[in-house]
């Protein structure tokens, strides 16, 4: 005979929540809670005046004290900020390998489909850094198009390739750059005939010219939005697609941040006016509904 064994109330209860516990999945902590446990890292390229190192080795830049700002009311306090090329950062954000980006970056809609983002912080043109004198009289991305010879050199990942690719540049005739100082280096030394970056950052980069063998082209004619418009992009920061409540939580910073004045402030010490204020009432997903 098979002798079986009861169990009281008591033990099969107990069996049964230790069954429980060990079938049930880990809760996943949030960013919020990371950050508030060990910091955070925010990946950045290395580029003003975003995110980049001064002469002392320290990281600075608009973006490094404003992210701070966000982060400190939100018992955020370490950040750590590897550095990364610029066209690395939103896969690298993608795979985990950092938790948000922190360097200038534009909201793109094939962008938002693998990250989320911040509102925006600040909006940007588009500008030129060409030959001193412009010889090529280069004042827009379809001047460059009708020049069959002119080379235009920008960074690969950036919104600068598609819009460059749209106005009718060939890509033969694109030159691409990790880092904006190596674009410059080619047209100081005549390899390409103009470098297309963010107005920030070639007011920026013009600075850094190892001669006045450069100049930055104006006027120049901004590329059209659907209605005619001059057009705008507007950067903001990377951030998980799948952490609403720490995007929630940054974008209530932010915009505190701005209410304040503080925002501007700190954009002020960078070269920014209030022109490149991004305005409140733009937000991430109407720029990635786009």
């Amino acid at each position: 005979m098979i002798r079986t064994h009861a169990m009281s109330l008591p033990a099969l209860l107990g069996t049964a929540l230790l069954l429980t516990g060990l079938g049930a999945a880990p809760a996943t902590a949030g960013l919020l809670e990371k950050g508030r446990a060990s910091g955070l890292t925010a990946g950045i390229a290395n580029e003003q005046p975003y995110a980049y190192l001064d002469t002392s080795g320290q990281v600075t830049g608009a973006n490094i004290e404003i992210l701070k700002a966000v982060l400190a009311p939100l018992g955020i306090s370490k950040v750590d900020t590897p550095i990364s090329d610029f066209g690395s950062l939103v896969p690298g954000l993608a795979a985990k390998r950092f938790d948000l980006i922190g360097a200038g970056l534009f909201i793109n809609p094939q962008r938002c489909k693998v990250i989320g983002y911040s509102n925006p912080v600040t909006r940007s043109g588009g500008a030129f850094i060409v030959k001193a004198g412009n010889p090529l009289n280069l004042h827009s991305l379809k001047d460059v198009a009708s020049h069959p010879e002119a080379r235009l050199a920008t960074q690969p990942g950036s919104n600068q390739v598609q819009e460059a690719t749209a106005s009718g540049i060939a890509s033969a005739n694109l030159a691409l750059f990790d880092k904006d100082t190596e674009a410059l280096a080619a047209l100081e030394a005549g390899r390409v005939d103009v470098v297309y970056f963010p107005d920030a950052e070639v007011i920026s980069l013009i600075k850094k010219a190892s001669s006045a063998s450069v100049e930055r082209a104006l006027p120049f004619e901004q590329i059209p939005d659907a209605q005619g418009k001059p057009s705008w992009n507007y950067h903001a920061y990377g951030l998980p697609k799948n952490d609403p409540a720490f995007i929630a939580a940054f974008n209530e910073q932010l915009a505190k941040l701005r209410a304040s004045g503080e925002l501007l402030k700190i954009l002020e010490k960078y070269g920014y006016t209030e022109n490149e204020l991004a305005p409140a009432d733009v937000t991430a997903d109407q720029r990635c509904a786009l």
